[in-house]
């Protein structure tokens, strides 16, 4: 089996612009928590939290770039590009994860069709038709 490990740099197109994104790294992901806990520890309003996330996702120069207007933010566009960034920066592992899955499931598949026959030849060995014996354990779907 062969393992692709060429990850393509992830990046967001937002109001026309691309902006690449940071690395997915364990460096990250304990940057975005120990930022997260300072702003829990410290009662700092969400938008925030926000905002110093993804300058560690789109860089500071990016953050400035699009929200220029201080406390006159839209707090709705806010929210739409952090999680728009959010989802961007997931999507590859769970591609991965949706595409394990999938295998998983077609596996699944495969032994429930290799015993129905055994399911089948049970019950008629116990006097009930092969076929309902099958469906009441699951192997006949």
């Amino acid at each position: 089996m062969r393992i692709d490990t060429n990850i393509a740099p992830v990046g967001v197109e937002i109001e026309g612009r691309e902006y690449p994104l940071a690395p997915r790294t364990a460096a990250l992901a304990e940057k975005l928590r120990r930022a997260e806990q300072r702003a829990v520890r410290r009662g700092r309003p969400r938008h925030e939290l926000e905002l110093e996330q993804l300058e560690l996702l789109l860089g500071r120069g990016a953050v400035r770039e699009l929200f220029c207007q201080g406390g006159r933010e839209n707090l709705d566009r806010l929210e739409a590009i952090y999680y728009g960034v959010l989802t961007a920066l997931e999507a590859p592992a769970r591609a991965r994860r949706e595409e394990h899955t999938q295998a998983l499931a077609g596996e699944m598949k495969a032994l429930a069709e290799a015993v129905r026959p055994l399911a089948e030849l049970a019950a008629l060995l116990r006097g009930g038709t092969g076929r309902e014996a099958a469906q009441d354990h699951g192997a006949g779907q």
